[in-house]
């Protein structure tokens, strides 16, 4: 039986979905084969959730004590959304300790993670982006060359960031500057993107034996102005339809243009891709590579209507986890 550290909560405002997305999965994962614990990350201590005991991580080995035994982990389950576990950040701590997780590396993490950089990246194979402007944190910016820019209306967003915590909808030239004040509240760049009126949909795609295998296509219809947080995590008009009412041209598009940006960004595990359908194309808005796993999360949703059981999906994520571990050590061993 393997031990497995599913990771929760991080440092953003994306907190409260984490603990959720980690609840599913320990609800979820089969117990006959791991023995799962809760582990709460954030800034002051890092601790393992057990029988009502808070017993304290010890970083040096990622380890605790039960009852006066030492625990290790055998693998990781991330369920933090956003900093430090979507970023790069716990990706490289737990490179060096030699610990598997079942998301993408800190390359991935870290690129995608940086909307700008990472639409600047695959634009250049050619994937549709929406016109934009980067505004660093601290930086000076002209309003009314950014408008010329990407035009109005627009969304200013953080540049690092998920749950569409800090956007906004900017209709005129006045609203930007406080957009971009919202959009870098934590600390963050912000980025200012040209509004593509079309239909927002999202892919699921997950890896198959090293594969990238894209799972189905959901249509988003929110019950706001835009897929805004609200819309995602509260208001219960938001329609999640899936598949997606599309034609199947373009269904079949969106697909292998979901494994194709696996592919690029070297992702691992589950990841979901959102896009605009326009009419002059697919759009990508951005990859969310510790995408959400809670009841209304949408790549559990995918992975139903796909034919699996939670409990089955997960445990796929895990076992491809330990396959690819197996190749690495393998494959080191042999080119010594």
């Amino acid at each position: 039986m393997k031990t497995i550290a599913i990771v929760f909560g991080g440092f953003s405002g994306e907190r409260v979905v984490s603990q959720k997305s980690a609840q599913v999965v320990a609800q979820s994962l089969p117990p006959h084969k791991y023995r799962s614990f809760l582990v709460d990350v954030n800034r002051s201590q890092w601790f393992v959730s057990y029988d009502q005991q808070q017993l304290p991580i010890n970083k040096d080995d990622f380890s605790f004590t039960l009852n006066g035994q030492v625990i290790h982990f055998d693998g990781v389950f991330s369920a933090i959304h956003g900093t430090p576990g979507e970023d790069g950040i716990l990706q490289g701590y737990f490179d060096l300790l030699d610990i598997p997780y079942n998301n993408c590396g800190l390359l991935a993490s870290s690129l995608s993670f940086n909307k700008a950089a990472c639409n600047a990246y695959l634009k250049s194979f050619g994937v549709k982006v929406a016109e934009a402007v980067h505004v660093k944190l601290g930086a000076s910016f002209d309003a009314e060359a950014i408008v010329q820019k990407v035009g109005l209306p627009c969304f200013v967003k953080p540049n690092d960031g998920g749950s569409s915590i800090g956007v906004t909808k900017v209709r005129d030239k006045d609203g930007i500057a406080g957009a971009i004040k919202l959009a870098q509240a934590d600390g963050v760049g912000a980025l200012i993107e040209r509004f593509l009126p079309g239909t927002e949909v999202s892919c699921g795609c997950i890896s198959l034996d090293g594969v990238p295998k894209a799972l189905a296509i959901t249509e988003i219809v929110p019950a706001n102005e835009f897929f805004d947080f609200d819309s995602k995590y509260n208001n219960t008009k938001t329609q999640e339809i899936t598949p997606a009412r599309l034609e199947s041209k373009v269904y079949e598009e969106i697909m292998r243009l979901t494994e194709r940006i696996y592919d690029l960004l070297d992702c691992r595990g589950m990841i979901r891709i959102d896009f605009m359908v326009c009419e002059d194309g697919v759009y990508l808005i951005e990859p969310n590579t510790t995408p959400g796993l809670s009841e209304a999360s949408i790549l559990p949703q995918q992975a139903t209507y796909c034919g699996y059981q939670l409990s089955d999906f997960f445990d796929l994520s895990l076992e491809e986890m330990f396959k690819a571990r197996a190749f690495k050590h393998r494959f080191s061993q042999e080119n010594r």
